[in-house]
């Protein structure tokens, strides 16, 4: 495997587009539930959490962007093997796929419970899996090019939900965030690890670098789709604990999705039912980004081909969603998708970084 990606320019994107795959690959299943995460750990100060939480993340691209700049074409596969060699880098390599594909999982198995405790209670999980993972099959056989339009595509037929949320607004009681930062430090920061889960995905940019055409333009979109990311966030968390007050929200297991419930149409009147439905094109770029990641990197690390992958995933996957069906079993695979994802988002690449200094340091030493 050579470190570098040979760059084809009718592969690549624009470098505009990061802000739609770095925002629709976090936004996902884990926007559904973090505001009762939030305030079991952080109380009304859970808001806190968020911010604190979405600084690091523009820490934590700035980081990803120096380590890319630092050679010509790579991604995280090659860049780890140059600076660990060949089996250690392809170990590393190995487990990025398995921690994609738990996380690729946990998204699936996640909107289809809530798929069946909303609307369709009754409805198999195999169905709803073979729907998800067909569409995500048609989407990557197409190319990059198609994964990103996917998350573009998405992205404008769902971003309208935002302007729904006025109506809860009205209802707000801004007394439940008294007192202000009556939360000490340690649980605020155990409010900033629960964020986590909701903004898994931000690893996709170790991937699609060498697939930007303008590199020197990377950092403002994809700082764009982490700031866009962490105001949704803070949005609904503090719209949630506004309006159910925190001793509610700690009993409800989807507060964003219950927020829609008030909403009502003279021809319309359960909008919850229509916002799960639409909730499926917020998740759709997640499970086809995640699925590309995949097969990309089984190609990089195997040199597998792109069919047989893709299919032997989507079948695995399919097997693996229909095994575990009680709430327990999912609350477990969330948790640990969650403790690896901390690992490999918020901490790995700064160890590659310093890896990467280090390895400049000895070069100019040698040179000298």
């Amino acid at each position: 495997m050579n470190t570098n990606i040979p760059f084809h320019p009718d592969r690549a994107v624009q470098s505009f587009y990061l802000f739609f795959i770095i925002h629709t690959s976090q936004i996902g299943a884990g926007l559904m539930g973090v505001p009762r995460i939030l305030v079991l750990e952080a109380g009304v100060d859970a808001w806190v959490s968020v911010l604190i939480a979405g600084l690091y993340l523009h820490l934590i691209v700035f980081v990803m962007l120096q380590i890319l700049k630092s050679y010509e074409n790579a991604d995280i596969l090659g860049i780890q093997q140059d600076l660990f060699g060949v089996w250690i880098g392809k170990t590393l390599g190995t487990v990025y796929v398995l921690y994609i594909f738990l996380l690729l999982l946990t998204v699936i198995k996640n909107y289809i419970e809530v798929v069946q405790v909303f609307v369709f209670p009754e409805m198999p999980i195999w169905l709803m899996a073979l729907f998800l993972l067909s569409l995500m099959v048609y989407s990557i056989l197409g190319g990059f090019r198609v994964v990103v339009g996917t998350s573009v595509i998405f992205f404008f037929l769902t971003i309208w939900l935002v302007f729904t949320i006025y109506k809860p607004i009205t209802y707000m009681d801004w007394e439940h965030f008294l007192p202000v930062f009556r939360t000490p430090a340690p649980d605020l920061l155990k409010g900033v690890q629960k964020v986590t889960f909701s903004v898994l995905g931000l690893e996709i940019l170790f991937f699609v670098y060498p697939f930007i055409q303008d590199k020197k333009r990377a950092a403002l979109p994809a700082h764009a789709g982490v700031f866009f990311t962490t105001f949704l966030i803070l949005l609904v968390t503090v719209v949630s604990i506004g309006y159910f007050s925190p001793d509610q929200l700690k009993a409800i297991v989807w507060a964003t999705l219950s927020l829609f419930k008030i909403i009502s149409f003279s021809v319309l009147e359960r909008f919850d039912f229509i916002a799960v439905a639409l909730w499926m094109m917020v998740i759709i770029p997640n499970i086809v980004l995640f699925g590309w990641m995949i097969v990309h990197s089984l190609k990089r690390l195997f040199n597998a081909p792109k069919k047989p992958t893709l299919y032997g995933l989507a079948f695995l996957l399919f097997f693996t969603s229909i095994t575990a069906e009680k709430r327990v079993a999912l609350n477990e695979l969330t948790n640990w998708t969650g403790q690896i994802g901390f690992w490999i988002v918020f901490v790995y690449p700064f160890l590659i970084y310093m890896m990467v200094l280090l390895k400049k340091l000895k070069k100019k030493r040698n040179a000298s």
